[in-house]
C-alpha cells in the first residue's frame, strides 16, 4: 500500500468496527450517533441493497430512520460486529470490504459492507458505504469471510 503508513492503516481498519459499534443499541445502550457521524465525511452517502434497489441517502437521513425504528419499537435491538475485512489503499484513498454479523430483534444475519474511505482534513473518514445481507438465495462466499 503505497503512501500509507502503519498509523494510516490502523485508522482505516478501525473505521468499520467503530461505525458498527456506534450504530448499535439495546435496552441498556443507546446508539452513539456522534461517533457514527465522526466516522463519516460530512457529505457521505449510505445505501442498503438488501431490497435489491439502491437508494443512497445522507448520513442524517440514515440516523433519523434508525431513530424512528428505535422509537416505534420496530427495532428493539440492533448490533453489528465485523468478522473479516480486506483493505486496499493508495495515497489518500482506500477501499474496505467488511463482512459482518448483525443482530436485529434477536435475529442474526450476515452481510458485507463496501466502503470508500478518504483522508479528509487530516483524518480517515467514510465517503460512501453500501451493504447487502444474505438471504433470498444470496450466501456470502467463503472467500469473502
Amino acid at each position: 500500500m503505497s503512501g500509507i503508513t502503519d498509523t494510516d492503516l490502523d485508522d482505516i481498519l478501525a473505521l468499520c468496527p467503530r461505525l458498527y459499534a456506534a450504530v448499535g443499541w439495546n435496552a441498556e445502550k443507546a446508539p452513539d450517533w456522534d461517533t457514527f457521524r465522526a466516522c463519516c465525511h460530512p457529505d457521505a452517502t449510505l445505501a442498503a441493497l438488501s431490497s435489491g434497489a439502491a437508494s443512497p441517502i445522507p448520513v442524517e437521513t440514515f440516523v433519523t430512520s434508525m431513530n424512528e425504528q428505535r422509537a416505534t419499537g420496530a427495532l428493539t435491538d440492533f448490533s453489528e460486529v465485523e468478522i473479516a475485512r480486506h483493505v486496499e489503499a493508495f495515497g489518500n484513498v482506500a477501499g474496505v470490504r467488511s463482512s459482518f454479523i448483525a443482530e436485529m430483534n434477536g435475529e442474526k444475519r450476515r452481510g458485507i459492507t463496501f466502503a470508500h474511505i478518504i483522508r479528509h482534513e487530516g483524518r480517515w473518514v467514510i465517503l460512501s458505504a453500501i451493504w447487502d445481507n444474505e438471504g433470498d438465495g444470496k450466501t456470502i462466499p467463503a472467500s469473502l469471510i
